[in-house]
């Protein structure tokens, strides 16, 4: 095993132990499950260190129209829970398709922009508008955090793809239109989130509720935390969503400054091992493939962690590989995979 290896698989298994005894200590009555779920996932790791990347680049328009059929039918058949219809029930499992789509999403974009030699005005609105479908048919869900990474992920890769003037002068423009339209383009929760977020305390009982319950958490944990199971925060309840959008501040409360610094440290080995191929794999789409695993895991880390802290609005977005949830933890098992044999393509003297 090379040594960057290890390293990733080391943090990883630090990643997986904290979630454990997070939601073994928050919700003891879910841990079982969760097991079940890391199980698969590290199953699937070891599928996918077996793979041919090549070939499943190769399969990427195939897996774009997968993940359209995948949210055409959450459309159709979906479950709606809580007001949002982003699962398909499988009778022993709630798929929730928004997630599921991320790796097949992120192989598409990949193999398509590799084969772009130059990208000119008209080819770059032909991908934003093939990227746009599933962010769209994602909101109408509606799922705005899982929108948001879907729309982060194509214009990171535009970025890195030399794309940066034409994605600021569009930005610009869109920001312009979308502005007076915004009253029609959020609903009033959305747009009580963005408020909210700018003082909580204005609705301390409602919208804020989340993120001031949050920080007190986060908070109250100071140095070395109180301890597995002696959170008050949430084991009195006041803090909701405990063990997946918010399983952040219940893991800081517990375990503290130095708790999270373990858990960042993790984090950063995770991105370091995924930053690795990108100036070693002779392949474009694997470069790509590779910046498109760093995006996703990058920006729901600080998307997650930043509203936990409520330096970022909520959105309801995972913490990865951390947070309850199959739907999610087999997404960026997916990921990890890819990511793994990503790293068998490199020799060890280039590592």
């Amino acid at each position: 095993m090379h040594q960057n290896k290890g390293l990733l698989f080391s943090a990883l298994i630090l990643i997986e132990v904290l979630s454990l005894i997070t939601i073994w200590s928050t919700a003891p009555e879910l841990f079982m499950s969760q097991l079940a779920f890391v199980i698969v996932g590290i199953i699937v790791v070891y599928l996918l260190g077996k793979s041919d990347i090549l070939l499943l680049l190769s399969l990427g328009k195939t897996f774009y129209i997968i993940s359209l059929i995948l949210l055409i039918l959450t459309m159709l058949v979906g479950k709606n829970i809580r007001g949002s219809v982003r699962w398909i029930d499988l009778g022993f499992f709630n798929l929730q398709t928004s997630e599921i789509i991320k790796p097949l999403l992120a192989i598409f974009y990949s193999s398509y922009l590799a084969k772009l030699n130059k990208i000119n005005w008209k080819q770059l609105f032909i991908f934003l508008g093939i990227a746009f479908i599933p962010v769209i048919l994602v909101a109408i869900q509606p799922d705005l955090g899982s929108a948001l990474a879907l729309i982060f992920l194509p214009l990171a890769l535009l970025t890195v793809s030399g794309q940066l003037r034409k994605i600021l002068i569009m930005g610009t423009v869109f920001v312009a239109i979308a502005l007076p339209l915004e009253s029609k383009l959020l609903k009033p929760y959305q747009r009580q989130r963005i408020e909210t977020f700018i003082n909580p305390y204005s609705d301390p009982k409602g919208a804020g509720y989340n993120v001031i319950q949050s920080t007190i958490a986060v908070g109250s944990g100071k140095i070395i935390g109180k301890g597995v199971k002696l959170g008050t925060q949430s084991h009195l309840n006041f803090l909701p969503e405990r063990h997946t959008d918010f399983i952040f501040a219940s893991y800081v409360e517990e375990f503290g400054l130095v708790g999270s610094l373990a858990l960042f440290l993790s984090y950063i080995v995770l991105f370091r091992s995924c930053l690795y191929g990108v100036k070693r794999l002779r392949d474009n789409q694997q470069t790509l493939l590779s910046l498109s695993i760093f995006f996703l895991f990058l920006f729901q880390f600080l998307v997650n962690v930043g509203m936990n802290l409520g330096i970022m609005p909520v959105t309801g977005i995972t913490l990865p590989l951390f947070s309850y949830g199959g739907s999610s933890l087999l997404s960026f098992a997916i990921l990890v995979g890819l990511l793994n044999r990503q790293l068998d393509l490199i020799t060890p003297f280039e590592i």
